[in-house]
């Protein structure tokens, strides 16, 4: 598995706590010899364009940073963490598994009754008493799910693909203009957009960095790169599937796809002989927000197929992140 990848899996960022995937983000591109910038919801951007160029189409690619995670509600006399969901999961998935607190502390994730909701859950840090639990947490500390990272097959399993997947793509896409910027010194003179790389803070609450970075940019354009589910086993009911391509959405519950979007994704993977699949779904991403800042901006959306999405063993096929990681170079 590529290394930085699997930093990338590993950096602690729920939602609205991103700060050490980010110092991921900013040591790989700092190696680029690229500008980095954060806004004031946290957000990363990278500009990709010749300065001395001028009424250039603004292009922005966008994958967010966060994850789903808990937090700490408040701590009952016993040391029992009664919790709160950050962003959408099955409470029901996370039982029995070990959560890690932004400060290092582990905890086993309890329910108090089967077929749990959220209220139901409770984190067990093996003390004895609120106060022993007080030298570990507070309340309003926050935690990640933690899980294996593993190759199967062709396929990785891993917490927190959604949506360390994007981030990956989008550093990889970057990695190659800085390559072909090597080669040839004129090489972001032939791009024909401004192109702003945006790593967004707290998708998981609302999309809120990426409407932030959107506004601030006022892009002509927009991709989103993102993680899809897929139900592809038995009993699942999907017409997505791992190894079958990257995903094209159509509709989603915040976000019509613009058809100009849509055509340059399919004319891509043409070009570059890449099977896609198509998404009409009821989820959504930061395309539900980006789309309507401004005058509204053309958005489309680029996703990975993911297995059991929002659990800590995610499931993608390495085949399609590699074909995702094309697509979006043929675009540019």
């Amino acid at each position: 598995m590529d290394i930085l990848l699997e930093k990338l899996i590993n950096a602690f960022g729920v939602s609205g706590h991103e700060d050490e995937v980010k110092r991921v983000i900013e040591k790989e591109v700092e190696t680029m010899g690229f500008n980095i910038k954060e806004d004031n919801m946290g957000n990363l951007i990278v500009k990709i364009t010749e300065e001395s160029l001028e009424n250039k189409k603004r292009f922005m690619l966008c994958a967010h940073m966060d994850t789903i995670g808990i937090i700490a509600n408040y701590i009952d006399d016993n040391g029992f963490v009664r919790v709160g969901a950050l962003g959408d999961f099955e409470a029901s998935n996370m039982v029995n598994n070990f959560v890690a607190f932004e400060n290092g502390t582990i905890g086993r994730i309890c329910a108090s009754k089967k077929d749990s909701d959220i209220e139901d859950l409770f984190i067990d840090l093996g003390v004895k008493g609120k106060e022993e639990a007080l030298n570990l947490i507070r309340e309003g500390n926050v935690a990640k799910f933690n899980g294996a990272v593993l190759e199967i097959g062709d396929n990785i399993v891993a917490p927190y693909m959604d949506n360390r997947v994007g981030v990956y793509i989008l550093l990889k896409v970057l990695k190659d203009i800085c390559e072909k910027s090597k080669e040839n010194k004129d090489y972001i003179k032939t791009l024909d957009r401004e192109y702003y790389f945006v790593f967004s803070t707290q998708n998981k609450l609302g999309a809120r960095g990426a409407r932030a970075a959107a506004y601030n940019i006022n892009p002509d354009g927009s991709i989103v790169i993102d993680v899809e589910g897929a139900f592809d086993y038995p009993n699942g009911k999907s017409n997505i599937s791992l190894g079958n391509g990257p995903i094209i959405k159509v509709i989603d519950r915040t976000l019509i796809v613009h058809h100009e979007i849509k055509d340059m994704l399919e004319k891509a993977a043409t070009r570059s002989n890449i099977k896609t699949q198509y998404s009409v779904g009821e989820d959504g991403t930061d395309g539900g927000t980006i789309h309507k800042e401004g005058s509204g901006v053309k958005t489309g959306v680029l996703s990975v197929p993911c297995r059991y999405i929002h659990t800590n063993e995610e499931m993608i096929n390495i085949k399609d992140l590699n074909n995702s990681i094309k697509l979006v170079l043929e675009l540019i």
